[in-house]
């Protein structure tokens, strides 16, 4: 393997989040109300929901909403749960580690709220997580893929697989093509956790990367690592990263005249992604855990259901991890209360406890010892008419 070209940038990281832990340790002393303060019987159950309205991520903040809103218009039409009615609180952390941390304090305070979701990204939940942890609040990951996002504690859970699972197996649809890669990767905690379980999967699979960069995932011309890609000769590029760096990532190689074809890690699956690369996206394969081809009856239903209400023909992955990440929390709720009280303990207990969640992405799942789902089963999808479908 040639040398790592990564241009690292974990200084930018360490500063963004240097605020958010410093914040972490000045409101750890007062982390707010005790479980005896914790609201056990209101006219309505609330659930603190921080994500972006504005900012760069303000359009993952837009798809969260979508399978949120879905989600609770069921629950509230179907009597709530224990005749009560859910109320999603709703605050806008622009996935700002620091502006999290401040969130999950002002949640943390309001002994109504008996549990909240994460925010998009690693890097906000990350400093959201030890305060969260520290007073008792259950905390539901659900675009978190790094292997250690559980770490803090009993009360922080996750529904997308760990990258312990999906790396190396992009690592494994990669060689599909050759057996010489040039791979992109987030220069972010996330990337370099995610990359690191993608280089063991490429070792063991004979994957020989001749050119591998982390990348900035802010940045805007990526044409600089493209071009010293091409001079490598890779079979296939990789991509390690969101939609839209990814989009632009993709867009920027046809430009160049690179050919090659491109596989991307499982975050990419968003029309997002394609509307960003426009005709380039064309081709572009990536493994999946949805497809809008899924004959699942459940599944089918939830696309129509979700065309209905917003007239987008296919859910974003996002949207439907939103759904779902409400529809196992409403379920933990409700065995919660058919034990005795809603409170913020018996509702991670009832989360911990409980199996066979239902779910639009996996199906039925029940968390692990680490509070994960474990591995799932993805689908090879290939972008066709400015649409991600089965590939053959």
């Amino acid at each position: 393997m040639h040398p790592m070209e990564t241009a690292m940038s974990s200084r930018r990281l360490i500063t963004t989040l240097a605020g958010a832990t410093a914040l972490i340790l000045a409101l750890a002393g007062c982390s707010g109300p005790s479980a005896a303060d914790e609201a056990e019987s209101s006219d309505v159950i609330r659930l603190g929901v921080p994500l972006p309205e504005t900012g760069d991520n303000a359009q993952y903040g837009e798809y969260f909403k979508q399978g949120y809103e879905l989600k609770l218009a069921e629950i509230n039409r179907a009597g709530g749960i224990d005749g009560r009615q859910v109320e999603l609180v709703y605050e806008d952390s622009q996935s700002d580690p620091a502006q999290a941390a401040s969130l999950a304090q002002k949640f943390i305070d309001d002994s109504s709220i008996v549990a909240t979701f994460a925010d998009f990204g690693t890097p906000a939940a990350a400093a959201s997580s030890p305060l969260y942890q520290q007073a008792g609040l259950l905390q539901f990951l659900f675009t978190q893929s790094a292997s250690d996002v559980t770490d803090p504690g009993d009360y922080i859970f996750a529904t997308w697989v760990s990258q312990e699972y999906e790396a190396p197996r992009l690592a494994e649809f990669a060689l599909e093509h050759g057996d010489e890669a040039a791979v992109f990767y987030h220069d972010t905690d996330w990337g370099l956790n995610t990359y690191g379980f993608f280089n063991t999967g490429a070792e063991d699979a004979g994957l020989d990367q001749v050119y591998t960069t982390a990348y900035d995932p802010q940045g805007k011309d990526f044409r600089p690592l493209l071009l010293a890609a091409a001079k490598a000769t890779p079979d296939v590029i990789v991509i390690i990263g969101y939609a839209a760096d990814g989009a632009l990532i993709t867009a920027q190689a046809r430009e160049l005249g690179l050919e090659q074809p491109i596989v991307g890690i499982s975050s990419i699956y968003n029309q997002q992604f394609i509307e960003l690369a426009g005709d380039a996206a064309e081709g572009v394969e990536t493994l999946s855990y949805f497809t809008p081809e899924n004959p699942d009856k459940t599944v089918q239903k939830f696309i129509a259901d979700f065309s209905d209400a917003y007239d987008v023909a296919v859910p974003s992955d996002f949207a439907i991890r939103a759904y779902d990440a409400l529809s196992i929390l409403a379920e933990a709720i409700e065995a919660a209360a058919a034990d005795g009280d809603i409170t913020r303990e018996s509702v991670r207990d009832a989360l911990a406890a409980g199996s066979d969640f239902d779910t639009i992405l996996y199906g039925p799942v029940t968390f692990n010892e680490k509070r994960r789902v474990d591995d799932a089963q993805q689908y090879p999808l290939v972008v066709r008419d400015g649409a991600f479908v089965l590939r053959d």
